[in-house]
């Protein structure tokens, strides 16, 4: 159950982070993996990590808020690995100024990473799924997009995953019946190359007084639900926002 074999994933965000997580996760079910993302060098070492697990890996440079590069991208990985059967939308971030502070350009800059980017993708890239009847579509949303926080002025970061929430509704229920499930996973609050060990560290007190498990994610935690929306056994399972936080929505 959940063998990717003969499959073919792209990720993007994938040089560091949650986005080389993900890329490892389907790696190790047997998914040949597209890794996308700005940083070249840093998809180089991921790749690396990818090809030791006896599968093909094809790091791509794209920056995903430049409809120019998906396209490019899209010719790359068609070329290189004939296909596309799943997508993980993982490419994003955010910033901490309050509302009334906050840059317009800055509101800009995060949407159109976070929830144009994924668009662009689902768009571009769908277009190869729904050619062929067949694809999964995982957005990157986040319980920040389910609620809001008081600790931190989040509001570019949080509006643009509220959307991304969304889109994913109204995407999924679009493909319905075109064969592509397109579905969000919602993580909590984990470790990544945005959160390092410093901001964890700050953000720890109100993380375990929020999270009925009391703790962060840990590495890992977040590769059966990456997993299993990815697999042909969910060929039921569309439209759904599944939640990876330890319980914070819960409450």
């Amino acid at each position: 159950m959940f063998d990717l074999t003969g499959n073919v994933a792209v990720v993007t965000g994938a040089s560091a982070g949650l986005g080389r997580q993900f890329a490892l996760a389907l790696a190790r079910q047997g998914a040949d993996v597209a890794i996308l993302a700005r940083r070249k060098e840093k998809l180089d070492g991921v790749a690396e990590e990818i090809r030791a697990l006896g599968v093909k890996c094809l790091p791509v440079k794209c920056d995903v808020t430049k409809v120019e590069e998906i396209q490019a991208a899209v010719d790359a990985v068609v070329k290189g690995l004939g296909t596309v059967d799943i997508l993980v939308n993982s490419a994003g971030g955010g910033t901490c100024i309050p509302l009334e502070e906050l840059p317009n350009e800055e509101w800009r800059k995060v949407l159109s990473l976070d929830l144009d980017g994924a668009y662009y993708c689902m768009k571009y890239f769908g277009k190869i799924m729904l050619d062929k009847g067949y694809g999964r579509v995982i957005n990157i949303a986040s319980i920040l997009g389910k609620g809001g926080l008081k600790e931190l002025p989040v509001i570019a970061y949080a509006s643009a995953k509220g959307g991304v929430i969304n889109m994913t509704r109204q995407a999924a229920t679009e493909w319905a019946t075109k064969g592509v499930n397109v579905n969000a996973l919602c993580p909590g609050f984990f470790a990544s190359e945005a959160n390092g060990p410093e901001a964890m560290e700050a953000m720890g007190a109100f993380i375990e007084n929020r999270t009925p498990m009391c703790r962060p994610g840990r590495e890992g935690e977040l590769d059966s639900s990456i997993v299993f929306l990815a697999a042909k056994e969910s060929s039921y399972v569309t439209g759904t926002i599944l939640t990876c936080d330890g319980g914070w929505t819960a409450i």
